[in-house]
């Protein structure tokens, strides 16, 4: 009886330590663990905790985005439940969201706000010679992830101080999104100018796990001659002076 006594109090004293280290599991110690299975994640300069704690970079596909910092909370774990606060902030990437994943592997992002350079999107043009001016902000109200597919998605976003340079510059008014996931697992939305300025647009687009197709028309409002110019090097030019813009392409262009 003794020894079974000496058990138990060994076993409850393991359980013990035990807590207090998952409890104070430094972030760093915690990374060097799961680092493996992140893929094109990285994190460099990992401090603090892994309940809350900071990273000085991480970066996708090689792709620094700026630091990042979390908060996880402690007591939906006991319901298998992961709720993390995520910040990532970077010279001109500002991104941050409630994430949680349930017990059976679902992942839902709630509430998150992104601010990134119109530049950024430049690449998913395939125009060498055009750039994007301005800056893209948007939030996503809530977006789940589960089984590869994306369901209750649905947002906004406005490209503000909307502008392209290269042969020709030209600046517009804001073009403004808005965005909702389809049965397939897809995101649609369409693509509209706020009807101040002097670039008209009308458009929609899709992004899927396999690609993104956009498709928009654009004209020049008020005869604009600088837009008028610029539209020479965006899409196909169509009898009455604006342009077909589509594109088809692979969202690993971003990174």
């Amino acid at each position: 009886m003794k020894i079974l006594k000496w058990f138990f109090a060994l076993l409850i004293l393991v359980v013990i330590v035990a807590g207090v280290i998952a409890w104070t599991l430094p972030a760093d110690v915690a990374y060097r663990y799961v680092a493996s299975r992140l893929g094109p994640v990285s994190l460099i300069g990992v401090r603090g905790t892994v309940w809350q704690g900071h990273a000085d970079g991480v970066s996708v596909f090689g792709r620094d985005l700026g630091e990042l910092d979390w908060r996880v909370d402690k007591a939906p774990l006991f319901a298998r439940r992961v709720h993390a606060d995520l910040r990532i902030r970077g010279a001109d990437i500002d991104t941050s969201g409630l994430v949680e994943r349930a017990a059976d592997g679902r992942i839902t992002a709630h509430d998150v706000r992104f601010r990134v350079p119109a530049a950024l999107m430049s690449p998913v043009l395939d125009v060498p010679s055009l750039k994007l001016l301005g800056t893209i902000t948007g939030t996503f109200a809530k977006v789940t992830f589960f089984d590869g597919l994306i369901s209750d998605a649905n947002g906004t976003a406005q490209w503000a101080e909307a502008g392209v340079s290269g042969a020709a510059e030209a600046r517009f008014s804001d073009i403004l999104a808005e965005f909702a996931s389809k049965p397939d697992g897809s995101i649609a939305g369409t693509v509209a100018d706020d009807g101040k300025g002097n670039l008209e647009v009308n458009g929609s687009f899709t992004i899927a796990t396999t690609g993104f197709q956009a498709e928009a028309f654009l004209a020049a409002r008020n005869d604009d001659p600088r837009v008028q110019e610029a539209l020479r090097y965006v899409g196909e030019p169509q009898a009455d002076g604006s342009s077909h813009l589509l594109i088809n392409g692979q969202l690993f262009k971003l990174f």
